[in-house]
């Protein structure tokens, strides 16, 4: 007797990966946390393989540095900037989350008598402010970058 796979429509795959339905400003940051995730991860591989040129030869290693240098490349000067990106942006993103996961912005458990309060309010407020904060340091970084006016350049 051959069983029949099941299929079930509340089971979106991928899809539901990127979207979940309701595209509301925190399901924006949890899809934005996990592609700079993952960007930070190929990133990681990429640095640990041309950091491990280091280890052939020095001649090796200045050629292979001479040509990603950002002062070379001004393409490689806006994909490290976009590396700075990706870690501003996760960075203050996991900050707000461990803060919300440990309970701050969240409030004092009450019954739950209609009409139901919510904490979502304090919590996008906080959401707001971490972002603000994010964006401050975007700004430098385009002026770091950009500009000559960090120790980047």
């Amino acid at each position: 007797m051959e069983r029949k796979k099941r299929h079930y429509p509340n089971f979106p795959g991928v899809v539901g990966w990127i979207y979940g339905g309701n595209l509301n400003f925190e399901r924006v940051l949890f899809l934005l946390h996990r592609i700079t995730g993952l960007a930070l991860i190929f990133y990681l591989f990429a640095h640990i393989i041309v950091v491990g040129f280091r280890a052939y030869s020095p001649q090796m290693w200045e050629m292979v540095m001479g040509r990603i240098s950002g002062h070379a490349n001004p393409v490689i000067l806006f994909f490290e900037w976009l590396l700075v990106l990706a870690v501003i942006f996760h960075m203050f993103n996991g900050m707000r989350l461990i803060f919300l996961e440990l309970g701050f912005f969240v409030g004092k458990p009450s019954r739950p008598v209609y009409p139901y309060r919510t904490s979502i309010d304090r919590q996008r407020i906080f959401t707001w402010i971490m972002m603000i904060l994010a964006s401050i340091f975007v700004i430098w970084s385009i002026f770091a970058f950009f500009m000559g006016g960090g120790s980047h350049a």
